[in-house]
């Protein structure tokens, strides 16, 4: 799957479905079972997965910038 996301263009619908999947259930964890975010209402809820699905998409897009073609195949 991450050979994917890096090789894909750098605005990518599916980088993004797959950081805003990401994030939804690491904060989805977060709230039912580690508590670890003080994440109280939907609203603190929306906030935090805009902010961190934004994060990982950068960080996504910044792999794909970097990314070196396979040239074995």
């Amino acid at each position: 799957m991450l050979d994917i996301l890096r090789s894909s263009p750098l605005f990518s619908i599916r980088r993004l479905g797959f950081a805003l999947l990401l994030t939804v259930f690491v904060l989805v964890t977060d709230v039912l079972f580690i508590r670890f975010m003080d994440i109280q209402s939907t609203a603190d809820f929306v906030y935090e997965t805009v902010i961190n699905t934004l994060g990982a998409y950068g960080g996504f897009s910044i792999m794909a910038l970097f990314n070196k073609p396979n040239t074995s195949r």
